[in-house]
């Protein structure tokens, strides 16, 4: 059986929460996923804009910039991609914030695990 292709961008300032979300997908059943690692806004809209992803999932700190920066420009730009944001803040507003914008979505990566993460990613994209 041929497992379904799910292209991720992930767009995070550490390398290390790229790795971790990575391995936490790595022996999922039934998909198979392909990752892409940018550290910033500016890097990640010239990205979106010249290959097709099926999904992004963003980190809300990054560096100077915020993941719903991101997500409010690429949307602007009319990018229909789904966008999960990942805060490790628990704060009600940046989530309210967020939605608002067009994220699809947002967890808590201080609580995420492969189960979290995949149905999060299920969810988004319809499955």
């Amino acid at each position: 059986m041929v497992n379904r292709l799910v292209r991720v961008l992930h767009v995070d300032d550490l390398e290390e929460e790229f790795i971790l979300l990575r391995e936490l997908l790595s022996d999922v059943e039934d998909l198979e996923f392909e990752f892409q690692w940018v550290a910033d806004v500016r890097t990640a809209m010239q990205i979106i804009q010249n290959m097709k992803f099926d999904i992004c999932l963003v980190d809300y700190h990054l560096g100077i910039d915020k993941g719903s920066d991101l997500i409010h420009m690429a949307l602007d730009n009319d990018i229909r991609m789904p966008f999960i944001l990942m805060t490790g803040q628990k704060d009600p507003s940046i989530e309210r914030e967020a939605l608002k914008i067009g994220t699809r979505l947002c967890i808590d990566k201080n609580e995420i695990t492969t189960s979290i993460l995949l149905k999060a990613i299920q969810d988004t994209l319809g499955n």
